[in-house]
């Protein structure tokens, strides 16, 4: 069996914890838990999530080094592949939402203030997300005409990519993976490819089916 796909949380507060990791189980991820910056920093020397979700306040955090603000860094600095939730009240702020964006500018938000359903409600959606004739379930990238699974976390990258519009900075050995996926698709026929931009950015595009050749000059 493949190990599933990781989700970092940054959370102080042991109740939103809980459901964070509830919300993460449920979409097949594996919940990659933290209660202060200096933790989440020192998991992500050894993990490497797709999806993160962070609270702004740690005034229940232990004792920390480093802040909220270097963990953002980080992930837009080192991990092109996960795409991070900032979830907390003090991103209602504009000013703040606009702060949160120069550290991390593909950050999305979801505010406290909303209740913590919010928050499942958005992880739900974008672990479900389609695109083409590809559909994410249960932690994988599928392939819904064949029912043929992609494993790797790639997978996820590209789809939650996709979805957001966004191109997907990758890694060396991720990139490999990428190209993995790239002969996988030609291979269960999917229209959808996979473009490199360059500067280890990748995306999918969603190519148009082959016209038949007794529709052709009608």
């Amino acid at each position: 069996m493949k190990a599933p796909c990781q989700a970092l949380i940054l959370e102080d507060d042991p109740v939103q914890m809980d459901a964070a990791v509830r919300a993460m189980r449920e979409v097949f991820l594996e919940p990659i838990m933290a209660r202060s910056p200096d933790h989440a920093l020192s998991r992500l020397r050894y993990n490497q999530p797709v999806l993160a979700v962070l609270d702004l306040d740690m005034s229940q955090a232990p004792e920390s080094q480093h802040s909220v603000d270097d963990a953002l860094a980080r992930l837009y600095e080192r991990f092109g592949g996960c795409f991070v939730i900032v979830y907390s009240v003090r991103s209602d702020e504009i000013l703040e939402r606009k702060r949160i964006e120069t550290l991390h500018p593909l950050a999305l938000f979801v505010s406290k203030q909303d209740g913590r359903l919010a928050l499942v409600d958005r992880i739900r959606r974008l672990m479900g997300v389609r695109f083409g004739d590809l559909l994410l379930k249960q932690g994988l990238t599928f392939h819904e005409p064949s029912g043929k699974a992609f494993p790797h976390s790639v997978g996820i990258s590209l789809m939650l990519g996709a979805a957001l519009g966004q191109e997907v900075v990758l890694e060396d050995t991720e990139a490999k993976a990428a190209r993995r996926m790239r002969t996988w698709l030609a291979q269960v026929g999917s229209p959808v490819r996979i473009v490199d931009h360059g500067r280890r950015c990748y995306a999918l595009h969603a190519a148009e089916p082959a016209e038949p050749a007794e529709g052709r000059g009608r």
